[in-house]
């Protein structure tokens, strides 16, 4: 059953998009009203092969989103800027496409427009989520823009810069010792009809809102506008692929508007998950790995809407387990400054030589800035 709206007229101005028609399953392809189905699609979750939901809209979905009127902080529009020609491989035009110019900081911001939006429209109290990092932070904000409540399940290792900005707003923090109680909060607190789950708490793992991820699908219309043509290649960092997702739905969809194929999008991560999939594991499964260096990207698992991503277009899984912190670097000493988990992206697209050729285009994904733990 999905997580019941409560009764009552919103309380914002923000309404549904009426072009928007119904959800429909990534895996089964079934169709489900416009509603909040937390934990995915139902019949797949009964069957034990958990899958998202993706919004579908009423002719071309180019320019339309899921929210009509929803408040805005400034999200999107980021700059696309070309690669200082030291750090791209030779033969190869490579571009920058920087999410940390959001306004709290990371491409979450974009995820919390359609997320916290949808709770307002449809007349929620409050959202609940887990994240100790970039989501908090930015979820945190947009409830506070709308006036709801914000609850947050984060773990002890969370930054103390983090847990101030978020009370800064008015939410509250929770605090677990991992991060699987981190999802139980979130599903037993989020069963209250007054509050909306906008993050996983399902196991295995779906994905996050369909709302939020619908959202980030001007990413991809951003990169081919500003870059004036489809590019060949995307490279962005994944866990549980909500941004990979977003950012595939939205190139493709304007892919099709220039007659192209849509860019192959190569998904980077610390250690094997996509990898381990493509090479037969069970996308269901746990896979153990060290995500020090990047813990934005780290947790054991990885979902279908991930996989998709790199079925459809024809990407490649890219495990990325030394050299971070001298990507960061080298990118910082060209005026580039992100977290690990966005670095990671460089020493990803040098390693993929024998599928990115000379006289191509490639897109780096830069997710988020390096403040968060100050």
């Amino acid at each position: 059953m999905p997580h019941a709206a409560p009764a009552g007229t919103p309380a914002s101005e923000v309404v549904m998009n009426d072009r928007l028609t119904d959800l429909v399953c990534l895996r089964c392809e079934r169709a489900y009203p416009v509603a909040d189905h937390t934990a995915g699609c139902p019949r797949c979750l009964e069957q034990g092969f958990p899958a998202n939901l993706r919004c579908r809209y009423d002719g071309d979905p180019v320019g339309q989103l899921a929210l009509t009127g929803a408040r805005t902080l400034g999200e999107g529009a980021t700059p696309l800027f070309p690669l200082p020609a030291g750090l791209a491989p030779d033969g190869v035009e490579v571009w920058v496409k920087n999410e940390s110019a959001n306004p709290t900081g990371s491409h979450k911001d974009r995820f919390s427009w359609g997320a916290v939006g949808r709770a307002a429209a449809a007349g929620y109290e409050s959202v609940v989520a887990a994240s100790s990092g970039n989501a908090a932070v930015s979820l945190a904000a947009y409830a506070a823009a709308y006036g709801l409540g914000c609850d947050l399940a984060v773990t002890r290792e969370v930054p103390a810069a983090i847990s101030a900005a978020v009370r800064d707003t008015g939410a509250r923090l929770h605090v677990f010792d991992s991060a699987e109680q981190r999802w139980d909060f979130v599903r037993d607190h989020g069963a209250d009809p007054a509050r909306l789950p906008v993050t996983n708490y399902a196991r295995p793992v779906v994905g996050s809102s369909p709302y939020g991820v619908d959202a980030m699908r001007p990413i991809g219309w951003e990169i081919v506008d500003e870059l004036g043509r489809v590019p060949d290649h995307v490279l962005l960092p994944t866990a549980r692929g909500d941004l990979a997702y977003g950012a595939y739905l939205g190139l493709r969809e304007s892919a099709r508007r220039h007659d192209r194929p849509c860019p192959r999008i190569h998904l980077v991560e610390p250690f094997p998950r996509l990898r381990a999939v493509r090479a037969g594991a069970d996308v269901r499964n746990s896979f153990a790995g060290d995500a020090a260096a990047t813990p934005s990207i780290g947790g054991d698992s990885t979902t279908l809407q991930a996989l998709r991503v790199l079925e459809d277009t024809g990407g490649v899984p890219v495990v990325v387990d030394t050299g971070v912190e001298q990507a960061r670097i080298g990118l910082a000493r060209n005026g580039i400054l992100l977290e690990g988990a966005s670095a990671i992206v460089l020493p990803a697209l040098h390693s993929l030589h024998e599928h990115i050729a000379p006289g191509e285009t490639a897109v780096l994904l830069a997710t988020a800035h390096p403040f968060k733990g100050l």
